[in-house]
């Protein structure tokens, strides 16, 4: 099992360090709907490996044995990873799971701050844009299953007529494509796996990067950047809160350069990198699967050992 194991949780590892350069070199929509489902793989399958490493050193206790069909000797005989590793990795699980707790404590206590926040407001005409009466120069997009664009008239008195196009598109995009969805699951795919937190910053950073290139599709590309950077300089006093899209999150000057450039294209060696990886976290995950399923199996007694009288009887 140690090359199962070992190789698995490279896999993962490797993942992790490429995944932000993926994430940044490939087209922000493609990296986005490829990265974010291949970091919850990464992250389910560390916990699946550490737990099968945990739960084959615990089988070998007789309190545990007397509930399955393995000797427990046999098996201790059979796993050849030694028992601090063993240990240690179940010790894991543990701050992986609190830490999974607490991001869904927390995600759920911001969207239902969002949701009591924004639950009354709506337009007559039916139109998802939602135009607030606020000094204060404000727009994000809400999550949640019919989401809305909260712009407020601070907001709209600050930009020109182009401005305030590039704005709608951008919080458009954010809108249609769900992008508070994807965040928010690469997040708890971080939140499994801390390894995954540069790639977790990286995906929410390319939401954005996504929406100001569907903004670029109807407007000049320095437009788009003019009015980003112009948005992020009013959004440093008012932040938007943590869990919606707001046209000021994300890595401001690297989106502004990005829409100085001509608009991006995946190569096809990041986008057989990202294959190859995912390939291997989960090929990884199964090895350590099949081999601890073969470890027990070998660890059951044969049919005559189970039947044979014990000894020292007659």
């Amino acid at each position: 099992m140690n090359i199962a194991v070992i190789a698995s949780l490279m896999a993962c590892l490797t993942f992790a360090l490429a995944g932000p350069h993926l994430t940044r070199a490939m087209a922000p929509h493609l990296a986005v709907r490829l990265l974010v489902p291949s970091a919850l793989l990464a992250a389910v399958a560390t916990v699946f490996v550490l737990g099968t490493v945990a739960f084959t050193w615990i089988g070998q206790l007789a309190e545990v044995a007397e509930y399955g069909t393995w000797s427990p000797h046999t098996l201790r005989l059979l796993d050849p990873i030694p028992a601090p590793v063993a240990v240690t990795t179940g010790a894991l699980l543990v701050p992986v799971a609190l830490c999974a707790l607490g991001n869904a404590v927390h995600t759920g206590r911001a969207l239902l701050a969002v949701h009591r926040a924004c639950r009354h407001l709506h337009n007559t005409d039916g139109s998802p844009f939602v135009i607030v009466d606020s000094e204060q120069p404000q727009a994000f997009t809400t999550p949640g299953l019919r989401p809305r664009t909260v712009i407020t008239t601070g907001m709209l008195a600050a930009l020109d007529g182009p401005g305030r196009r590039v704005l709608m598109a951008h919080e458009r995009s954010h809108r249609d494509h769900r992008h508070t969805c994807w965040t928010l699951t690469a997040d708890l795919a971080a939140a499994v796996n801390p390894l995954l937190r540069p790639t977790a910053r990286a995906v929410r950073e390319a939401t954005e990067r996504w929406a100001d290139e569907d903004a670029a599709r109807s407007s000049d590309r320095r437009q788009v950047a003019a009015t980003i950077a112009q948005v992020a300089l009013m959004g440093t006093h008012t932040p938007a809160p943590n869990v919606v899209a707001a046209a000021a999150g994300g890595q401001v000057t690297r989106r502004v350069v990005a829409l100085l450039q001509p608009a991006p294209r995946t190569r096809a060696c990041h986008l057989a990198a990202l294959v190859a990886l995912t390939l291997a976290v989960a090929a990884g995950a199964l090895a350590v699967a099949h081999t601890g399923e073969n470890l027990f199996e070998h660890a059951e007694p044969t049919a005559s050992a189970r039947q044979a009288p014990p000894v020292g009887t007659g």
